[in-house]
């Protein structure tokens, strides 16, 4: 049986999702109940996130989506696991989660130490001054005097290049009842977050509206690189909070994709070192069903390649 994510107008490819599991923990579920679709006794969960809305989760041992780049462990409904969105290929929606054992992240970390240990002459060439300089202008050419706009759901972020993060909601008639600024530009040498080491273009805005919940003013660090979803152009891949009213924003410029063998060359090893973990984990846990790493698509994303629900699509012919 093949299941594939959907978006709200269109179906995507029905090889995207594959290996059905049963979840091995379902403590934090406020609800199950059958479904035939997956097969004979197969069960969906019912969980409930902060923001108390309810969703259905099926488990796959592997989803052939993007996966984001951070993880995290705010409100995971799986004790001892870290996770990551997941969004479709085609349209970005976000349609699920991959979660990873701590256990196998530790085992990841320590290898990257180490691979990292190895290769420091590499890595300070890699975060040399003129590797900063040649990335910042291609930015610059790039945004320089340019905004980029993103929709999610009721707000847009709009990002100016040096100017200022601003978000909003548009009504039909190009009004904005809800517009306030996340922070303006702040000159390079100005800036008071010095934790970020890389080769990654960052730039950084302060003093933006008021936040009643913690009493200072927002704030945002805007991220410009190349991502691993590759759009075609200059666009916002996301937009996270990881401490109130403080703002990452990642911007994907293809012109920064233009990579070397040797950088081609540590995604490859970096994906070995997953799969090593991967078999030193299941070696260790071979008495139980606690798997190294899984994923979840919210049920309202999943449909059933033979469902009723695709009839209008094999209806449809096409001429020339």
């Amino acid at each position: 049986m093949q299941l594939c994510g959907r978006t709200l107008t269109s179906v995507v490819d029905g090889n995207c999702c594959r290996d059905f599991i049963e979840l091995h923990d379902t403590s934090k579920a406020v609800a199950s109940r059958w479904e035939s679709i997956l097969g004979e006794n197969a069960e969906l969960y019912t969980f409930v996130n902060p923001s108390r809305a309810e969703f259905e989760l099926v488990g796959f041992k592997k989803v052939l989506g993007l996966e984001g780049e951070a993880f995290s462990k705010k409100a995971t409904v799986f004790d001892d696991y870290s996770w990551r969105d997941i969004r479709c290929s085609g349209c970005k929606r976000h349609i699920g989660w991959a979660f990873y054992h701590d256990e196998l992240q530790q085992c990841v970390n320590t290898h990257v130490v180490d691979s990292l240990a190895a290769k420091r002459a590499k890595e300070k060439l890699l975060a040399s001054t003129a590797e900063l300089e040649r990335k910042t202008e291609i930015v610059r050419q790039e945004l320089d005097g340019h905004c980029v706009f993103a929709a999610a759901g009721w707000w847009t972020y709009e990002v100016c290049y040096k100017q200022e993060v601003r978000q909003f909601h548009q009504e039909a008639d190009g009004s904005r009842p809800s517009d306030w600024s996340m922070g303006v530009y702040v000159p390079e040498g100005q800036e008071t977050d010095t934790a970020y080491v890389g080769t990654d273009v960052v730039q950084y805005f302060a003093g933006g509206q008021h936040c009643d919940e913690n009493g200072e003013m927002r704030s945002t660090k805007v991220v410009f690189q190349c991502c691993t979803s590759r759009p075609k152009t200059v666009s916002v891949e996301k937009v996270d909070e990881p401490a109130l009213c403080s703002y990452l924003i990642s911007v994907c410029v293809p012109s920064l994709c233009e990579t070397d063998p040797d950088e081609e060359g540590d995604s490859a090893e970096s994906e070995q070192i997953l799969e090593s973990c991967k078999a030193e984990f299941e070696a260790a846990h071979t008495d139980s069903n606690v798997p190294a790493t899984f994923a979840t698509l919210r049920w309202a994303t999943v449909i059933a390649e033979d469902s009723s629900e695709l009839d209008w699509a094999r209806r449809m012919q096409f001429t020339v």
